[in-house]
């Protein structure tokens, strides 16, 4: 087997400082059940971190659940503030199938409100969808932190044609590792801007951040109904792989 290719590499190569990069930040809680190595978080996060550094995004993680650290655990079992995000890094129960497109996690967004503040990532998924594509896991688990991430700043289900935000990820495409397919369009990453600012206004000054680790994905399987009643009169945004057959 070929060494896994390294989605993004260059950018997580040369950023040292992201936070000096960014016009505006984001404050995202990441709920994990266990399901990813703290090493493996680290690379996630970091490449979840560039890839919306490159948008003009800065970020601020608080790690939660099962990895959950005693200073911030207390946090953790508090509601959100009105400025942060959420990532919830589960398992998917079930096989997933060498056949048609697999699905590895969701958003769920308010499209009235064009707001959202949860994200899933079924993190075994991805795993399986890297192994199978032969590219590196945690690195894929991050970009599919900043596509759902997306969904959520953007305020809709809608997905692009090219780049980070396009619907499905091809076995072709993950492999041929093209920088421009794992990027924000200029005109998402202005609009994502906007929402920061926005959620900045809201923020509470006692609840602000900066805490490290964690890590997340995209795509949906059926939608359990305690999710959908979590969002209501909204919709859910997913990203689906084709991991082996036809080619995209």
């Amino acid at each position: 087997m070929a060494s896994p290719t390294s989605l993004a590499q260059g950018a997580s190569d040369s950023t040292p400082d992201l936070a000096a990069q960014t016009a505006v930040h984001i404050q995202v809680r990441v709920y994990n059940a266990a399901v990813m190595p703290a090493a493996d978080q680290a690379v996630a996060l970091r490449a979840a971190a560039t890839t919306l550094a490159a948008a003009g995004i800065g970020t601020s993680w608080l790690p939660c659940g099962d990895v959950a650290p005693e200073a911030t655990a207390a946090v953790c079992d508090t509601p959100l503030d009105p400025s942060e995000l959420s990532v919830r890094l589960v398992r998917l129960p079930g096989t997933a199938s060498t056949h048609g497109e697999l699905r590895l996690g969701y958003s769920l967004v308010d499209t009235a409100a064009r707001a959202g503040t949860l994200a899933t990532i079924y993190a075994d998924r991805v795993a399986w969808l890297a192994n199978a594509t032969e590219t590196d896991m945690p690195t894929l688990v991050g970009l599919a932190i900043a596509h759902e991430i997306g969904h959520l700043l953007l305020g809709n289900n809608a997905h692009s044609r090219t780049g980070l935000m396009r619907a499905i990820w091809s076995r072709a495409e993950l492999q041929r590792n093209v920088a421009t397919d794992w990027r924000f369009g200029r005109s998402e990453a202005a609009r994502m801007r906007s929402s920061v600012q926005r959620l900045e206004g809201l923020r509470s000054p006692q609840r602000d951040f900066h805490a490290t680790g964690c890590s997340a994905s995209l795509d949906r399987p059926t939608v359990p109904a305690t999710d959908a009643a979590e969002c209501a009169g909204g919709a859910v945004a997913s990203i689906r792989a084709v991991a082996a057959g036809a080619d995209r």
